[in-house]
């Protein structure tokens, strides 16, 4: 199983629509071959870091999620939505 934890600050003033195309990724990943969990969760202590949290059976499954066209569709838009490169780890555990 793989677990990926990412974060990610949004661009002044492009919170609301970072959250939009969070939310719309977020669901059609979850019909995903693979994906036991996908979720973004706001950061308590900075109202503009979206924290992500998604859980793959393997590492093939999270290969296919990221040819897949909603997964395109949102790293396309993302650049422009976020303050900074987000940071990302992969966590392969049993």
């Amino acid at each position: 199983m793989l677990i990926v934890i990412g974060r990610a600050q949004a661009a002044p003033g492009r919170r609301d629509q970072l959250v939009v195309a969070a939310k719309a990724v977020a669901a059609a990943s979850l019909g995903d071959d693979g994906c036991e969990s996908y979720g973004f969760y706001a950061d308590l202590n900075d109202d503009r870091t979206i924290v992500s949290v998604e859980i793959w059976r393997d590492r093939s499954a999270l290969d296919a999620h990221m040819a897949h066209e909603h997964t395109r569709q949102f790293l396309a838009v993302a650049p422009d939505l976020v303050a900074d490169e987000p940071v990302l780890t992969v966590h392969e555990v049993s």
